[in-house]
């Protein structure tokens, strides 16, 4: 829960690595990003990650906006499906390391928050697993570490697309104008435009991958008129 905090916060270790959880669900469902516990040392560039079992790489997704500390999160650009009983691994990687850690969590008990849990070491051949260098596939165990990595879960995702309203273009000058919206929901941003009025030829597209409802997107290159 957002109110849980792991008993050493920040581990002074200044590695890159990739640290994760091993997890199954009771039922299928859909992984819709990743949660971390962030100290306010660890003040890096992070990437969350859902792995197969077998090291397929599923999603991935860059943090934004993240507070100095605490619970952060991230959304996949698109849910993915994840079958009951499996076993799947969820992880982020820290560019500047400070990564949160509870020796010995997973060494007696696991996690369970039906539809989800995170096994015992001794079940799922070791949990709370970590790589050193750039991101990849984290294998490595110790002591049965947390490492303070979960995922957004949902047995049922949102299939309808955001409400687009309040759609508004201003002209900056003659080369710039500034597109805004909002929407009903969190969504990312993208504008499809041209010189052209027929879409025919120099078509660009500007796009932001925050999760937002009130947008804006800044088009340039423009011609006057």
């Amino acid at each position: 829960s957002a109110s849980s905090v792991p008993s050493i916060p920040d581990v002074d270790d200044p590695s890159p690595l990739e640290v994760g959880m091993k997890f199954r669900s009771d039922e299928n469902g859909y992984v819709k990003g990743v949660r971390f516990y962030k100290s306010v040392n660890n003040t890096g560039t992070h990437v969350g990650n859902l792995w197969s079992s077998t090291g397929t790489r599923l999603a991935t997704a860059v943090f934004s906006g993240e507070t100095p500390s605490g619970w952060q999160e991230v959304l996949f650009d698109e849910p993915v499906a994840v079958t009951a009983n499996a076993t799947y691994v969820v992880s982020y990687h820290t560019n500047v390391g400070h990564y949160a850690a509870t020796p010995g969590y997973f060494a007696s008990l696991g996690v369970d928050r039906s539809p989800l849990h995170a096994p015992t070491s001794s079940m799922v051949g070791g949990n709370g697993v970590y790589v050193y260098g750039a991101s990849a596939f984290p294998t490595g165990t110790f002591n049965a570490t947390n490492y303070w990595v979960d995922v957004v879960f949902d047995s049922t995702p949102d299939t309808a697309a955001p409400m687009i309203a309040d759609v508004s273009a201003t002209a900056i000058n003659s080369a710039v104008a500034l597109v805004t919206w909002t929407t009903d929901e969190p969504a990312t941003s993208s504008v499809d435009y041209s010189t052209d009025a027929t879409f025919a030829t120099g078509t660009e597209t500007v796009s932001e991958t925050a999760f937002v409802t009130a947008h804006s997107v800044q088009l340039t290159g423009l011609r006057p008129s």
